[in-house]
């Protein structure tokens, strides 16, 4: 990366062209020296939301066109046609929404006359006028001996179970021990009408946003057109300003794409500056990863765990991808998951139209880790009885089957597989260095994790350790002393490796035992698997009811057994590559992505 000032003259604030030309070229990250801030960028803002509401509103329409008075005007053609049909879409649903209480609430008023009968309110109120008060209330069965001893107390009807009662007085203040029922506002045939035209009214709404939702690409285009000025705008307002005549920016391009940003700068009369960052600088310096297509499929991954490697630290992405595949296969390990995983993928990958996804991409490769693993290890379902089928017999591996496998040998392959981990991380920080000394301190780390690996299988699996293992540790801890500082007074820089190297071999060798979590995780998935099965069918199945409970245990049980395996590989999976591995390497995953001012092409 090559940092890069830029300045651009202009007599006013309005910068939208040359800006434009910047964004469309798509090279610079910028660096803004302040947030962003004024009024043009909160209207804009104002406007994206107006925008977004629109649109959502026209997707949720549904129903089908009919034939409609109301005609919509083609706003494409009219000008500011797109304000024109916001304001439009906007209105309507606002009025629809207060159709729709209108409605609700004359329901209800129509819901009270159906249950209480045709009650006129103008008789009510005249002979309120004469001094004869009349209250409605609803009393339970059970409380209607307390009441009907009383000569002004009159059942009219019966509504769910509940008494509708009237209270006669000439008495206002007499009135019974429950909550009264309020008379509607309006009358019945009032109600009946208003709530006729206030439904006729909702549909033509509703008939006018599913015409009106045939011009949505118009929203969609403005849209897209805020979207670029708010690009615009907040690049503008970030940038530093001199006078209100001249502004700059500070920023980030590939040094094999500086040539593209300075001839369109000469070319607009923009002034410049390019420099190397200083390395003060690195840790503002964002990470341009330049990777073969097939690692590609990592980046979720990364994406979604927030890990990018510092400007100055190894790209990791290409082991992480291989070796995230091969612990999500041991992880989950089970051919019949695998199988289940791949479907789904693929039913979901059909509903998108096969759209290129790299997601699609990494569920395919894990699906397939976990097959392989599971048809290597027998594990179907984590059924032994499908295991022993002759021909899925002869794809086992014998030593890592899950069913009679040697527990020692697949453990020693786990110690097997973090020693290489941890390798291969040291091998990648050794080129790093390929021109100093430091990839000698990087050799003796190799020599010390496998000496670690055969400690780790003497103490942990009792598997008698090489007699060259001392030598790894004393010819790993001389070379790791004399070369790993090499830019301090040799004294003072072996005294310093010396100090750090017993905590390091420590960190080292719990690393390495680290791994072991491949197998305890995978065998419990297996063992989880196995005794849903035995609940299921262990007793066998007999009668209806029984295969009913069985399958019903074998779905949720296996589903609930998936869905734990593939946290697993989000926990361990994900840990492994991110600490154990990554530590080795020196990466700290401390960048930042880049992520350059880019428009897209008008």
């Amino acid at each position: 990366m090559k940092k890069l000032l830029l300045f651009m003259a202009h007599p006013t604030n309005d910068m939208d062209e040359d800006l434009t030309v910047l964004g469309e070229l798509g090279l610079m990250h910028i660096s803004p020296f302040q947030p962003a801030k004024d009024d043009s960028i909160e209207q804009v803002l104002n406007r994206i939301g107006q925008l977004e509401k629109a649109i959502s509103i026209l997707d949720n329409c549904e129903g089908t066109e009919t034939a409609s008075t109301i005609k919509v005007p083609d706003y494409a053609k009219a000008q500011r046609g797109d304000i024109a049909l916001l304001e439009q879409v906007l209105e309507t649903n606002r009025a629809n929404k207060e159709l729709q209480k209108q409605i609700s609430e004359l329901s209800k008023a129509k819901q009270w006359y159906d249950s209480w009968g045709s009650i006129s309110l103008d008789d009510i109120q005249t002979i309120n006028n004469k001094g004869v008060y009349l209250k409605l209330y609803e009393v339970p069965e059970k409380d209607m001996k307390s009441i009907q001893a009383q000569e002004n107390v009159r059942v009219v009807g019966n509504s769910n179970g509940i008494n509708q009662v009237v209270l006669v007085s000439e008495d206002q203040e007499d009135a019974l021990n429950y909550a009264q029922i309020e008379l509607p506002a309006i009358s019945q045939q009032e109600v009946e009408l208003a709530l006729k035209e206030k439904s006729t009214e909702l549909a033509n709404g509703e008939q006018l946003l599913l015409q009106m939702k045939a011009q949505k690409g118009l929203l969609e285009d403005a849209l897209d057109e805020r979207n670029r000025r708010l690009k615009i705008r907040t690049v503008q307002y970030g940038g530093m300003a001199f006078h209100d005549k001249v502004r700059c920016w500070e920023g980030y391009v590939p040094e094999d794409k500086v040539a593209h940003v300075t001839q369109t700068a000469e070319t607009n009369g923009w002034g410049y500056v390019v420099r190397d960052p200083r390395p003060d600088e690195f840790d503002l310096v964002p990470t341009l990863l330049k990777n073969p297509k097939w690692s590609d499929k990592i980046k979720p991954v990364m994406n979604f765990m927030g890990l990018v490697p510092g400007y100055n630290e190894i790209d990791v992405s290409k082991v992480f991808l291989v070796f995230f595949t091969f612990f999500t296969g041991i992880l989950v390990g089970d051919a019949g998951y695998g199988l289940i995983f791949f479907a789904i993928t693929l039913l979901v990958h059909w509903k998108q139209g096969f759209a290129k996804q790299i997601e699609f991409g990494l569920m395919y490769t894990l699906s397939f880790s976990i097959m392989t693993w599971g048809v290597l290890t027998g594990t179907y379902f984590g059924a032994e009885t499908i295991a022993t089928i002759p021909f899925l017999k002869q794809l086992q591996v014998k030593e890592l089957a899950s069913f009679g496998g040697d527990d020692l040998k697949i453990q020693q392959f786990m110690f097997l597989i973090g020693a290489v981990h941890l390798t291969i991380g040291h091998i990648q920080k050794g080129w790093k260095y390929v021109n100093t000394v430091l990839v000698i301190a990087q050799v003796g780390w190799i020599a010390i994790v496998w000496g670690l690996y055969f400690m780790v299988n003497k103490m942990v699996l009792s598997i008698p350790a090489p007699e060259y293992m001392p030598w790894l540790f004393i010819g790993g801890g001389i070379l790791v002393a004399l070369f790993s500082s090499p830019g301090q007074p040799i004294v003072k820089g072996i005294l310093s490796s010396l100090g750090n190297l017993p905590l390091n071999v420590i960190n080292g060798f719990s690393d390495v035992i680290s791994y072991i979590r491949l197998y305890a995780v995978g065998l419990s998935t297996v063992l989880m698997a196995s005794s849903f099965n035995d609940m299921a069918i262990g007793e066998g199945i007999t009668t209806v009811a029984s295969g009913i409970s069985a399958v019903l245990v074998l779905v949720l049980g296996h589903a609930l057994n998936m869905t734990l395996a593939a946290m697993a590989v989000l926990v361990h999976g994900v840990r492994l590559n991110m600490l154990e591995y990554a530590g080795h390497a020196s990466v700290e995953f401390s960048g930042s992505e880049y992520n350059p001012f880019k428009l897209k092409n008008k």
